[in-house]
């Protein structure tokens, strides 16, 4: 980043940090946050030394008043909470959807040091047998949809290892996914003290920087177990009364420069009760047609992430 960006993240910190930040500014914030690690970095710096500065003036009036020193773990005010900025989300109307999706991004307005992230799935489909069955996934931790692993090569290598994933182009299927349904059961549930977020990265290359191009990260959160989510799934009329929680975010790859790969990322907060969250990763265009030309994913990374509530 320039200075001038810095400058205006530091801002937007701040002032975040201080309460005063407006809707428009949390939108940019969220936005610079999602996008951007030297952001997120950043972010938790200045929030540090926020919390800082807050317990030492405390202290100091401690100190002033009893003639004493004493030393207490301040509390974190309520500013600091994770909040869902709702001026971000947005009802999008995707082709292939019968229902709008509800667009969310969950700024970390907290300043804490026990953030637990556990890697549950890293795939690089460095396995030149794999070949996923079935269109959506019938049991948990394994890959179901339209992909398939070959080599990295010409002009696109892999971006980790020596394989990557190809989309199935079915010219009659506007868009092709490959899905993979994580079973919470497999891993302890977290304290009430805190807060367990999924935290889904991809990504995804095309070749021809096709103006239709489109990529998408979907995350849902369903109460049944991993086997016993198909029917949900399929079940579009009565779909949206029992997702628990659904995020999505799609991609378009830029027309300028050279074809490259693009990384996107995603994060949603796990609500209570949720036994199966399905990830899906997809691959398609805007306008009718058909699927086009190939697209490529590598370097699949889902995290479950523990994150401490604030103190009250």
């Amino acid at each position: 980043m320039n200075e001038k960006d810095n400058n205006e993240l530091d801002a937007l910190i701040d002032a975040s940090l201080d309460g005063r930040l407006s809707e428009v500014e949390a939108e940019r914030l969220s936005l610079r946050i999602e996008e951007s690690s030297d952001a997120r970095k950043r972010y938790w710096e200045l929030a540090s030394v926020h919390g800082m500065i807050e317990q030492s003036m405390q202290n100091a009036l401690l100190r002033a008043v009893n003639g004493e020193v004493l030393v207490t773990n301040a509390k974190v005010p309520s500013r600091f909470r994770w909040s869902r900025i709702t001026s971000v989300a947005a009802a999008v109307l995707f082709g292939i959807f019968t229902a709008s999706l509800v667009w969310a991004c969950a700024v970390p307005l907290v300043s804490s040091t026990q953030r637990v992230s556990r890697e549950v799935v890293f795939e690089s489909f460095e396995d030149p047998e794999m070949k996923p069955l079935g269109r959506f996934p019938t049991t948990a931790n394994k890959w179901f949809g339209g992909i398939l692993s070959v080599p990295g090569k010409g002009g696109v290598p892999a971006v980790e290892g020596a394989r990557l994933g190809k989309f199935e182009n079915v010219p009659k299927h506007r868009f092709t996914y490959a899905r993979y349904v994580v079973d919470l059961d497999d891993y302890a549930e977290p304290s009430d003290e805190h807060i367990r977020s999924i935290e889904v990265s991809s990504s995804f290359f095309s070749p021809d920087l096709d103006p239709t191009s489109v990529f998408r990260i979907d995350v849902a959160a369903f109460r049944e177990l991993p086997e016993a989510v198909q029917p949900v799934w399929i079940d579009r009329e009565h779909f949206d009364d029992v997702v628990l929680q659904r995020v999505g975010r799609n991609y378009s790859p830029e027309l300028s420069g050279q074809p490259a790969w693009h990384e996107v990322k995603l994060m949603m907060e796990i609500p209570p009760g949720t036994k199966s969250v399905v990830v899906s990763l997809g691959s398609g265009k805007r306008a009718p047609g058909g699927a086009g030309s190939d697209r490529y994913i590598d370097a699949v990374r889902i995290h479950l992430v523990d994150t401490s509530k604030p103190v009250e």
